[in-house]
C-alpha cells in the first residue's frame, strides 16, 4: 500500500481535528496546574532561573528626563537550553487490506492512546521533578495530619506567607495535596471545625462534614488554587510483584506559579514547549514495508525555574 494513503486521512480535516482534541484532552490538569506550558520559539532558547545568587527582583520603572531607563531582557547569568525530543508509536500492522472507514478508525484509536499515554508521561516527569525540589527545599518540614493536635490550616497559612515571601510578589501561590496527605487533612479535627453544619432536618449528622479539594481553597489564607494529585506509579523492580504507590502520597507543596508563565517570570516550574503546538502526529512504513506505524512528537522541558518558591509538608 503506499504510504500517501495512511498520510493522506491522517492529515484530512477529520482527523487533524481529531489529532488536536485528543491531544487537548490527554494534557493532565496536573501537570499544567504545577509547571504549566511556557512557549519558546525554537527549540533552542533561554530563560531566567532564579537562584540565590540570581533573585527575583521588582526593577525600578521611573525614569529621569534624559536619565538611562533599566533595561529587561536576558543576560549572560540566564539559562541556555534545548527542548528534549520525545516519541511513541502505535503500528496499523494489515493496513493495506482496510477500508477507508476501518483504516480511519484505527487512525483515531491510535492518535488518542498516543495522546493520552504522551500526556501521562510528561506528567509523571512534571510530578517527579516537583516532588525532588519541594523535598529539597529548605522551606520543608514534616507535619502529621493525622495528630489533631496539629492544625493543618494554621500550618498551611505559614506556609503561604513563606512562599510569597520567598516568590517575592512575583507569581500567585498554589497548593498541591498528595492522595494519602489529603486523606489525613480532610479528616483532621481542626480541618472538620471550620465547618458550620446545620442540622434542620434532625437527621442526627451534625458536626459531620467531609470537605473536598474544591473546599480547600476557601480555608486558607487568600484562597490559592488548590489541586490534588492521584497519580500512582510502580515502584517495583523488574521481574518482582507490583508495588503500586501513589506518586506523591504523604506530602502537600505550597509554591508560587502563574496560570500562564512566560520565560521570565519567577514561577516555581514550567514545561517550555514549541510556540504553536505541543503533541504532533505523522505516519510512517516500517523497514519491511508490511506495516503502516502512526507516531506521535513532541518537545518538552519540564524545569524548576524558582527552586526558592516552593515548600512542603511531609
Amino acid at each position: 500500500m503506499p504510504e500517501s494513503r495512511i498520510a493522506q486521512l491522517a492529515t484530512s480535516p477529520l482527523l487533524t481535528n481529531y489529532a488536536i482534541t485528543a491531544s487537548q484532552k490527554a494534557i493532565r490538569p496536573v501537570g499544567q496546574f504545577i509547571a504549566p506550558l511556557t512557549e519558546v520559539p525554537d527549540l533552542t532558547f533561554r530563560y531566567k532561573k532564579y537562584t540565590e545568587q540570581n533573585r527575583f527582583r521588582i526593577p525600578s520603572t521611573l525614569r529621569q528626563p534624559g536619565g538611562g531607563v533599566t533595561q529587561i531582557g536576558f543576560t549572560a547569568d540566564d539559562v541556555s537550553a534545548v527542548l528534549t525530543p520525545n516519541a511513541l508509536d502505535f503500528p496499523i500492522p494489515n493496513a493495506e487490506n482496510m477500508s477507508d472507514d476501518a483504516l480511519q478508525f484505527a487512525l483515531m484509536e491510535g492518535q488518542g492512546t498516543l495522546a493520552d499515554i504522551s500526556a501521562l508521561a510528561l506528567e509523571s516527569s512534571i510530578l517527579t521533578q516537583a516532588k525532588t525540589a519541594a523535598l529539597a527545599s529548605a522551606l520543608t518540614t514534616g507535619a502529621d495530619f493525622t495528630d489533631n493536635a496539629v492544625d493543618p490550616i494554621a500550618l498551611l497559612d505559614n506556609f503561604i506567607l513563606a512562599v510569597t515571601k520567598a516568590a517575592k510578589n512575583g507569581a500567585p501561590i498554589k497548593v498541591l495535596f498528595g492522595a494519602t496527605k489529603f486523606k489525613q487533612f480532610r479528616n483532621n479535627a481542626n480541618v472538620k471545625n471550620r465547618f458550620v453544619v446545620s442540622n434542620i432536618a434532625a437527621s442526627g449528622n451534625l458536626g459531620l462534614v467531609s470537605p473536598t479539594i474544591q473546599d480547600v481553597s476557601g480555608l486558607l489564607l487568600n484562597n490559592p488554587k488548590a489541586e490534588l494529585s492521584m497519580m500512582v506509579v510502580d515502584s517495583s523492580a523488574p521481574g518482582t510483584p507490583e508495588n503500586i504507590q501513589f506518586l506523591l502520597d504523604t506530602m502537600v507543596i505550597v509554591f508560587a506559579c502563574a496560570d500562564t508563565p512566560n520565560r521570565t517570570d519567577p514561577s516555581f516550574m514550567k514545561t517550555f514547549t514549541r510556540n504553536g503546538g505541543f503533541f504532533q502526529s505523522g505516519s510512517y512504513t516500517t523497514q519491511d514495508q508490511r506495516d503502516q506505524v502512526l507516531k506521535m512528537d513532541w518537545f518538552t522541558l519540564p524545569s524548576v525555574t524558582n527552586s526558592s518558591a516552593v515548600g512542603a509538608l511531609t
